[in-house]
């Protein structure tokens, strides 16, 4: 039995190291860092905050058209009452005169008939900036999602511009390494080897500048996803982007959420202006009041008051209400003029931003190509610089040309990334739904039920497009315009 026991036991600490290293192995995925960013995202908390009193602010609108019920308990501490002339009043039946100050308890009521449609703007106001909450916090989200695929992608690309950095410092030390072995043998000059020891200098610089640059870029990463990133695999790009400017532009204006949010702001405005109308209307209310005032004289111990009544008020002048008035109505024309120009200038960068990445999409192309024709060069080149056709500074330019254009085409394939996420950020394709699954963050879903208190913005039929890059084509986008209590806290 021991035996066996020490034989399990080594077994448990095989499979335990085993394992270690298998977690330890596993790889980042975009996909985890994502859902990190969302679940420690102070900005994303504050965002949740502020709808949550949006929400509860169209829950008060609500709560408006309900009576106002009111309890009321007036005990006097200290009251003396004098009569004038000064004699004690005539007693004739019931003795009604009080002469002393009763103790007053009574419940109120009063529901509001009508009040000029206040109750109701400022209910349809609550509930449209509720709604426009609501799609602020899928941009936030949008542009969380988007920072941190950044920060993702730019340690990625520091990462592979140190390794051009490092390969590139290396081969500039063989070679200089090489040259002072030829001043050795006189097949070099002093210039040479001088040269060819300023070059190794220079690549340390550019190689310390690399190093420094995938520090920033990791803590910027860490900043965001509160992880330090280790072993990261190359992202899974969103696609499914239009072909065409024109197409793209219609997907940002159906389904941005912050264009829709700005329309919503403005339509709220229209709300509150008709709501400021109200004060030059009449006013209804219905009120019922039971008063009982006890101690009230010798004889009349209570008197017992139940009213219900109906109370009309017509307002003649009230100061300051047309200037109000006039106020609200510049600020709903104001909103609307914002309204416009803030989709109008979504739909411009929307139309730039698609024409840049077209643009840096063939310039890296053209740098890959680059690339190519300056590996062949080099191949021939050792056999040529071996013959002597060529010298030092030939060999010391290829080198250095060939690391700067590596260093160019990282540059550019992230600049090219970074843009598909910004147009996918800008057509909501970055996220599948408040509280959806890591493995779907970058697809689309289904367009959802209409909302109970607001309609849904349901994104048109795209053109297809070829992927971007390890991706699946998802099907056409829509974005969730519904309620936010689907976000997870």
């Amino acid at each position: 039995m021991p035996v066996r026991r020490a034989r399990l036991e080594r077994l448990g600490c095989v499979l335990a190291i085993l394992a270690g290293s298998a977690a330890t192995a596993r790889a980042q995925s975009l996909d985890e860092a994502s859902a990190a960013a969302l679940e420690s995202s102070f900005v994303l908390r504050a965002e949740r905050a502020r709808q949550d009193g949006a929400e509860e602010r169209l829950r008060g609108a609500i709560d408006a058209f309900m009576p106002t019920v009111a309890f009321t308990a007036d005990r006097p501490i200290k009251s003396q009452i004098t009569y004038s002339p000064d004699a004690a009043p005539p007693v004739v039946g019931l003795d009604a005169t009080p002469r002393r100050a009763p103790t007053v308890v009574g419940i109120s009521a009063s529901l509001p008939l009508f009040d000029g449609f206040r109750r109701w703007n400022s209910y349809q106001t609550a509930r449209t900036l509720a709604e426009s909450g609501r799609l602020l916090l899928i941009g936030r989200r949008q542009q969380v999602l988007l920072d941190t695929a950044v920060a993702y992608i730019a340690v990625l690309r520091d990462t592979r511009i140190l390794a051009a950095r490092d390969a590139q410092l290396t081969a500039i030390r063989r070679i200089a390494a090489f040259t002072d072995k030829q001043f050795e043998l006189n097949d070099a000059t002093r210039t040479d080897v001088a040269l060819a020891r300023s070059r190794v200098q220079e690549a340390e610089a550019l190689r310390i500048r690399a190093q420094a640059d995938l520090t920033a870029s990791r803590l910027e990463f860490t900043r965001l996803t509160r992880m330090a990133p280790e072993r990261m695999l190359p992202p899974r790009l969103p696609d499914g982007l239009p072909r065409s400017a024109d197409a793209f532009a219609e997907l940002v204006r159906k389904a941005n959420p912050d264009i829709a949010a700005s329309q919503l702001e403005a339509e709220a405005a229209g709300y509150q202006a008709k709501a400021a109308v109200a004060d030059l209307l009449p006013k209804v209310n219905l009120q019922f009041s039971k008063v009982a005032q006890l101690g009230y004289s010798p004889v009349l111990d209570r008197i017992t008051d139940t009213t219900t009544r109906i109370v009309a008020t017509v307002p003649i002048y009230e100061p300051g209400s047309l200037p109000r008035i006039g106020e609200a109505s510049a600020l709903a024309l104001q909103r609307g003029y914002e309204a416009q120009d803030k989709e109008l200038a979504t739909l411009t960068s929307a139309r730039i931003a698609f024409a840049r990445r077209q643009a840096t999409a063939e310039q890296y192309t053209q740098l890959l190509a680059r690339i190519r024709e300056l590996r062949e060069t080099m191949r021939g080149f050792g056999i040529e610089r071996a013959a002597g056709f060529r010298t030092v500074l030939d060999e010391l330019n290829i080198r250095g040309e060939l690391a700067n254009a590596e260093v160019a085409a990282e540059t550019v394939l992230n600049e090219r990334d970074a843009q598909s996420l910004q147009l996918a950020a800008a057509a909501a394709l970055l996220d599948a739904s408040p509280g959806g699954s890591p493995a779907r963050r970058f697809e689309s879903v289904a367009p959802p039920p209409p909302p109970a208190l607001r309609r849904s913005l349901a994104a048109a039929p795209v053109e297809a497009a070829p992927a971007l890059r390890r991706s699946e084509a998802p099907p056409a986008p829509a974005l969730r315009v519904s309620r936010a209590e689907a976000e997870p806290r």
